[in-house]
């Protein structure tokens, strides 16, 4: 494990935040790594530019990963598992939002499938590792809790999670990795109101 003292555990974490959290990255797929959630592109020019830009790629739509300039290069060299128990959604219902925690039945911790990117601020010298989960269209069950954009984190079996740092993917086997997760295996919590974003 890489720099341990990163990671506070917590029952919550906020994306905005920009907390580190552990990472397994295709380079090193025997070592858990703490990133910083919201990806800096390689090639961002300065500090106030990676402040903007990071806050905008918490998530990164598995749809348009091959057009975004900010996911376009990770896509196709930099595969990360994101490690949680679990994350936040928000259902609205009027002009309620109802947080639920979202778990799988047979696995305290399990991978989200992300991408990750080192950055160096070229006025400090200080490099920057960062990463985003990419998402994919909702299940049926998370439709109606994510029921603005309908969006679910993309969740890895474990038998596909070697096969996302080995980057050895098919357009097939790509398509059928970013289907949604199968709800019957999931657990919804529904929660009293509180912060979302991902469980540890």
């Amino acid at each position: 494990m890489e720099q341990p003292e990163l990671f506070s555990p917590g029952e919550k974490i906020n994306a905005f935040t920009l907390p580190h959290l552990p990472v397994i990255v295709d380079k090193n797929p025997d070592k858990i790594c703490f990133y910083v959630w919201g990806m800096i592109p390689f090639w961002v020019k300065d500090a106030e530019f990676a402040e903007g830009i990071r806050r905008k790629t918490f998530n990164a739509k598995a749809e348009t990963l091959t057009e975004k300039p900010s996911f376009r290069n990770s896509f196709k060299n930099k595969h990360c598992l994101v490690i949680t128990n679990g994350f936040y959604e928000w259902q609205t219902v009027g002009k309620e939002k109802i947080p639920y925690f979202i778990s799988l039945r047979d696995q305290q911790a399990f991978a989200l499938a992300g991408l990750y990117d080192s950055w160096k601020d070229p006025a400090t010298g200080e490099r920057h590792n960062t990463f985003t989960v990419i998402t994919t269209r909702a299940n049926p069950r998370m439709e109606e809790i994510h029921n603005l954009k309908k969006r679910m984190p993309v969740i890895l079996p474990p038998e596909n999670e070697k096969m996302w740092l080995s980057h050895e993917l098919s357009s097939h086997v790509i398509k059928s990795i970013f289907e949604p997760f199968p709800q019957e295996l999931m657990t919804f919590e529904k929660l009293e109101k509180r912060t979302a974003g991902t469980g540890n």
